[in-house]
C-alpha cells in the first residue's frame, strides 16, 4: 500500500512539474506576508473552516521553512520581498524566521525587508534580511522594551474576592497576579534579569544587522521614535519608499549584484515580482520520497490541563485560552510508541506549564515512550514550571536563546469569597467531619491546620519535580536548588546550568533525533506529525464518564477550584 501512495504521488508530481515547466511563468522576485503569532506548528484547521468558513491556515515557522526552501531550489528567483505587518511572534520564534531568512541568503539569494509600519519587534525580524525599507512617512518605533504586569490583588478584595497562594518560594510568583497589588522585590528581581538579557539580544542582533556598534544601538534607541528618513541617515534603515517604488528599488539592487546572483539575460529588460500565491502556482513540487522511518513531532500548545486538549473559555491569567490535555497528548506519545514507522520523537513544548498533576501524567508517557525511542525536546517561546517538568524525560533539550525555561516550582492558589457572602448577606450553613474538610471550600479562610497541609502538598509537590529533574538531567541537588525555587531563565542561560543541552529550533531538535536513532543526516527531513485525539486508540478510563455538566456550572467549578500548578510566574506582556 505504501508503495501504491509513493508511486502514484511520484506521478502526480511529476506530472504537474512537467507541466508547470511547459507553461513556466517569469519569476524574479516573490512578495511574500508574514503576521500573527507565527507558531512553530500551525494547528491544523478542521475541514469545515477552509472549506466553507473562509480561514486560512496560519502561517508557521513550518510552512516558512518550506517556502522559502522551494524558492531557494528555483535558480531563476533573485529573492523574497518580506512585508512584516502586524507581528505577534515570541522572540524565539522571530529567532526562529531569522534562522530560515539566514538559510536563504546563504544559498546566494536576498531577502527585502518591508515594513508598513514598525515597533521594536517587527524591526528585531526584519533584521534577518539583507536590506530594511520603509514608507517615508513611517515612524520606526525602535524604543526598547518594556514589561507591564497586571495585579489583580486589591481590585479582588474590593470585590470581597481573594486569592490564598502558597509558593515554594518567593519566585514562584505566578499566583501574585491574583494575590498582590504590586511587584515583589523577588518577581522584580526576575523580570529586570529577564529583560536585561532580552535587551542584550535585542541590541547585538542590531548590531551585528546593521554594522552598528552595541553602544551606537543603544544610543539609537534611547533617540527612538524615528521618521524613515532620520533612520536612514542612523543605519536603523536602507532606503525610505513607498510600496509601488518597491520595484524600481530591486532593478537597482540587481544592477549592482555581482554575476553570481544575477540571472543571465534579465539584467535590463524590466522585473517580475509576484505574490508568493502567485507563485506556488509555478514553481515546482518537491519530489516525492519513498520514506521507511520518520521522526514523529508531538506538539504541546498551551497551558497543561487534565483531560483531552481544548480552549479554555475563561479569561483566567494561567488556565485561559489554549488547554494541552494530558490524555490528548499521553495518546499521542502512546501512538508514536505504537508506530513502528517512528524511528525518534520530538516534543515541542511551548507551555507555561499548569496542573502540577496533569504534567505528571504526560511526563510518565514520555518517561516510557523515552526507554523504548530516543525522545528529544525543542522548545518554543516557552517551556516552563509544568512545561520543564514533561520535558525531563528526554535524552535531549534543544531551546533557542530567547526561550522561557526553568520556573522549577509549585504553588497552589485557592479562592476564598468569604468577605463577598459576608457583603451580600449570605449565609452559609456547615456541617463538617474531618479537620481539613474545608481545604477545598471557596468559602471561607483557610484555617491553621488546613494551610499546614497544603503546604504539604506544595513542597511534596515540589520535592516530586525536583526529583524528575534530578533524574533526567543528572543535576545534584546542592547545584539543582539555587536555579530551581520558581526562577525563569532563558534558553542561553539554560544551557549554561545544563537545563538544556543545544540552543537550537525544531530542525535542530530533528537532527539531534535521527543522529540518535541512527538515521542518515538529512537538511530536509520528512516529519510525521503525531496528535492524539478522537475516537480511535482513545485511553481507557477506569469508571464510565459521569453526565456532561452545563458549561456555567463547569465554568464556575473550574474559576473555583483550588489549584496546585506548576505554572510560569506571569504570562507577562512586553510593549
Amino acid at each position: 500500500m505504501a508503495t501504491l501512495m509513493y508511486l502514484l504521488t511520484a506521478l502526480w508530481r511529476g506530472s504537474v512539474n512537467f507541466w508547470r515547466r511547459l507553461r513556466r511563468r517569469r519569476i524574479d522576485w516573490v512578495r511574500m506576508e508574514v503576521s500573527g503569532a507565527l507558531p512553530e506548528l500551525a494547528e491544523p484547521l478542521v475541514w469545515w473552516q477552509s472549506r466553507f468558513g473562509g480561514v486560512a491556515t496560519p502561517v508557521s515557522l513550518q510552512i516558512l521553512r518550506r517556502r522559502f526552501e522551494r524558492l531557494a531550489d528555483d535558480p531563476h528567483i533573485r529573492g523574497v520581498v518580506l512585508v512584516i505587518r502586524d507581528l505577534a511572534a515570541g522572540w524565539a520564534g522571530i529567532q526562529g524566521l531569522h534562522e530560515i531568512l539566514h538559510i536563504y541568503r546563504d544559498a546566494g539569494k536576498r531577502v527585502v525587508a518591508y515594513l508598513p509600519s514598525a515597533d521594536t519587534r517587527a524591526y528585531f525580524a526584519a533584521c534577518g534580511a539583507d536590506r530594511v525599507v520603509m514608507p517615508p512617512t513611517a515612524y520606526l518605533n525602535l524604543t526598547g522594551l518594556r514589561v507591564e504586569v497586571t495585579l489583580f490583588g486589591d481590585a479582588l478584595r474590593l470585590a470581597g474576592l481573594e486569592a490564598e497562594v502558597i509558593a515554594v518560594s518567593p519566585y514562584k510568583s505566578a499566583g501574585d497576579q491574583l494575590a498582590r497589588a504590586s511587584l515583589s522585590p523577588e518577581a522584580r528581581e526576575q523580570l529586570e534579569r529577564l529583560i536585561d538579557d532580552r535587551f542584550t539580544m535585542l541590541v547585538e542582533t542590531i548590531s551585528a544587522a546593521r554594522g552598528l556598534g552595541n553602544e551606537q544601538v543603544r544610543a539609537l534607541i534611547d533617540r527612538a521614535p524615528f521618521r524613515a528618513g532620520a533612520a536612514c541617515k542612523a543605519g536603523l534603515l536602507d532606503a525610505a519608499l513607498y510600496e509601488d517604488e518597491l520595484e524600481a528599488y530591486l532593478r537597482r539592487l540587481d544592477e549592482t549584484a555581482t554575476p553570481e546572483t544575477t540571472t543571465p539575460g534579465k539584467g535590463g529588460d524590466g522585473l517580475a515580482l509576484i505574490d508568493w500565491l502567485q507563485a506556488d502556482r509555478w514553481l515546482p513540487l518537491p519530489p516525492a520520497r519513498r520514506e521507511h522511518r520518520f521522526v514523529g513531532v508531538i506538539p504541546v500548545v498551551g497551558a497543561i490541563a487534565t483531560g483531552t486538549s481544548r480552549r479554555s473559555p475563561l479569561p483566567l491569567p494561567i488556565l485561559g485560552g489554549n488547554l494541552a490535555g494530558s490524555d490528548t497528548i499521553a495518546q499521542a506519545l502512546r501512538r508514536a510508541e505504537r508506530d513502528n514507522r517512528v524511528a525518534a520523537v520530538v516534543m515541542h513544548i511551548d507551555s507555561s506549564g499548569g496542573d502540577s498533576f496533569a504534567s505528571d501524567l504526560i511526563w510518565r508517557e514520555a518517561l516510557r515512550l523515552s526507554r523504548r525511542k530516543p525522545l528529544v525536546v525543542s522548545m518554543g517561546d516557552v517551556a516552563a514550571s509544568g512545561g520543564y517538568y514533561i520535558a525531563t524525560p528526554a535524552r535531549v533539550i534543544v531551546a533557542r536563546p530567547a526561550t522561557l525555561t526553568g520556573s522549577i516550582g509549585v504553588l497552589a492558589v485557592r479562592p476564598n469569597g468569604a468577605t463577598l457572602l459576608e457583603r451580600a448577606r449570605i449565609g452559609v450553613g456547615v456541617i463538617s467531619r474531618g479537620a481539613n474538610s474545608g481545604l477545598f471550600s471557596p468559602l471561607r479562610p483557610l484555617e491553621a491546620n488546613e494551610r499546614d497541609a497544603l503546604t504539604r502538598t506544595v513542597f511534596e509537590t515540589y520535592a516530586i519535580f525536583k526529583d524528575r529533574v534530578r533524574e533526567g538531567r543528572g543535576i545534584e541537588e546542592e547545584q539543582l536548588e539555587p536555579i530551581a525555587g520558581g526562577r525563569v531563565w532563558t534558553g542561553r542561560e539554560a544551557a549554561l546550568f545544563g537545563l538544556v543541552d543545544d540552543l537550537g529550533g525544531l530542525p535542530a531538535a530533528v537532527a539531534r533525533a535521527r543522529e540518535l536513532a541512527s538515521l542518515p543526516p538529512d537538511p530536509r527531513p520528512p516529519l510525521l506529525m503525531v496528535r492524539g485525539g478522537g475516537r480511535r486508540d482513545l485511553l481507557p478510563r477506569p469508571f464510565p464518564p459521569a453526565e456532561p455538566p452545563s458549561f456555567l456550572s463547569a465554568l464556575l467549578e473550574e474559576a473555583l477550584r483550588t489549584r496546585v500548578l506548576a505554572a510560569l510566574p506571569f504570562v507577562f506582556r512586553e510593549a
